[in-house]
């Protein structure tokens, strides 16, 4: 009887504690519009390279790294990306393992640290300002099509070092 009383308890304050409190960022969103709206960036591309450059110029991100959720690197807009990768990997597998239903991880140490996975890869994105989950997922969605479309993720490795 008591256990029953402390699992109704338990999934009351689960569910109360729950809230999603969270707003749209609309000065936010407004900033990037109009940021948008005057700059050119070119995406249409095959080069990995060029693509990355000008993804990192669009989403104001200092670096990209994608690896699998193992810890193996994929594809890296600097030359560092392996240590980056297993370390990423191991943090956000740790989080996971501990709140199975995180969906970002944030880290502030000399700027801003953050992963997100998608379509079973691991998105880690260094920047002097935190993105919001969206903007995450949105260049992670960004990259990975094209990934996908020219053929990246056949599993080979590359570094490259983007002044």
């Amino acid at each position: 009887m008591l256990k029953a009383a402390k699992n109704l308890l338990n999934g009351f304050a689960r569910k109360v504690l729950d809230l999603d409190d969270t707003v749209k960022p609309v000065s936010h969103l407004n900033y990037f519009e109009d940021y948008l709206d005057k700059f050119n960036f070119n995406t249409a591309t095959n080069d990995l390279e060029l693509f990355l450059s000008e993804l990192k110029r669009k989403h104001l991100v200092d670096e990209i790294i994608v690896a699998s959720t193992r810890g193996s690197m994929i594809v890296s807009s600097n030359g560092n990306g392996i240590s980056d990768a297993v370390s990423g990997a191991a943090l956000f597998n740790y989080i996971q393992s501990e709140m199975p239903k995180s969906e970002t991880v944030l880290v502030q140490s000399n700027g801003w640290k953050m992963m997100i996975p998608f379509n079973e890869k691991l998105y880690i994105v260094k920047a002097s300002s935190d993105l919001s989950t969206i903007e995450l997922k949105v260049l992670a969605k960004e990259l990975d099509s094209f990934l996908v479309k020219n053929n990246w993720i056949q599993g080979v490795s590359k570094i490259f070092k983007l002044n």
